[in-house]
Formats: C-alpha cells, sequence, structure tokens
C-alpha cells in the first residue's frame, strides 16, 4: 500500500501543477505515471492507465516532448512508439515553475518600460510620482529576474550559498 499510494500522491502533485499554470492536468498525469516508470511505456497503454483517450494523450505527449520533459522512443521490429520521463525533477520544476515566472517577470519588466516610455516628458505631480513607484517596482524586478535565473539553472552551489545568505540575513533582521 505505501508505495502505491506515495505514487499516487506525487502523480496528483504533477496534475495539481500542470493545472496551476493553465495546462491540462492530463499532461502531469502522463509525466507522473511515466516519472515512476522503469521501462518506456506505449501510447495506447498511457492512455488506458490514465484514462483519457489517445488523441488526447497523443497531444499531452507532443507538448511534454517539446519541452524535454518525455522522450519518445523507438523498439527495434516494433511500429508502436514509447514514451519515457525525464528523471530529473529538476527539470520538471524548471518547465513547470521556473519558465512560468520568467515569462511573467520579463512581461512585467516589458510592461514597467513601456509605462515609463509613456510618462516620458510628463513632469506633472502625478506622472513624477507613478514614475518614482514604476522604477521602484523596476528595481525589484531586476532583482526577481536574477533570482529565478538561479533557481532555474539549479547550480546545487550556488543554491545553498543563496539560502545560507538568506537565513543569515533573517538572523539579523529577527
Amino acid at each position: 500500500m505505501g508505495v502505491k499510494e506515495a505514487k499516487r500522491i506525487m502523480i496528483e502533485h504533477f496534475a495539481r501543477t500542470a493545472r496551476k499554470f493553465g495546462l491540462s492536468e492530463l499532461y502531469g498525469y502522463i509525466y507522473g505515471l511515466l516519472f515512476f516508470e522503469e521501462e518506456p511505456i506505449s501510447l495506447g497503454e498511457i492512455a488506458k492507465r490514465t484514462g483519457y483517450s489517445i488523441s488526447h494523450v497523443s497531444t499531452a505527449l507532443r507538448f511534454l516532448e517539446s519541452i524535454g520533459l518525455v522522450t519518445r522512443i523507438k523498439k527495434p521490429g516494433d511500429r508502436k512508439a514509447y514514451y519515457t520521463a525525464t528523471k530529473n525533477i529538476q527539470d520538471w520544476r524548471r518547465e513547470a515553475y521556473y519558465r512560468k515566472i520568467e515569462e511573467d517577470v520579463r512581461e512585467m519588466r516589458e510592461s514597467l518600460l513601456k509605462a515609463l516610455a509613456e510618462l516620458e516628458g510628463d513632469e506633472s505631480e502625478e506622472a513624477v510620482k507613478l514614475k518614482k513607484r514604476i522604477e521602484t517596482i523596476l528595481q525589484k524586478n531586476i532583482i526577481a529576474e536574477k533570482i529565478v535565473k538561479i533557481l532555474s539553472e539549479g547550480d546545487d552551489e550556488i543554491l545553498k550559498a543563496l539560502v545560507e545568505c538568506l537565513k543569515t540575513m533573517s538572523q539579523k533582521r529577527a
């Protein structure tokens, strides 16, 4: 019961993650299913085990393959395509979380810069206050971009140093 339940918990986690980022939960179910398999699984078997149609599973697999979370494998003498998941959880996290965050942070920077450009030349009191506010947010956004880049690259040494630095700063403030 323990192994089966542990797998179910993780597969549900992957499904929730997919939903959080506007994707069908099917993407998470497929990735979770493949993540725990030792051998590649056929399209038909994935459809059967997830309860989704072959066409839905096929579409999801193409997407997961395009972002590098799933690999398609052909076996000699077999016409079926088989699939396996990347076993590196960091890859999943990078695709599911960090790319969306990077996209949001980049879009925020672009919007802030456009807003500043619109205010250029306007020296009214309201415009000056708004510029100052936008510039403050822009500075925080630059820091956020750097942090997300560090997280997405997944360099363990840098991440450990970052955590230690944050702990030290937190203790100083307490």
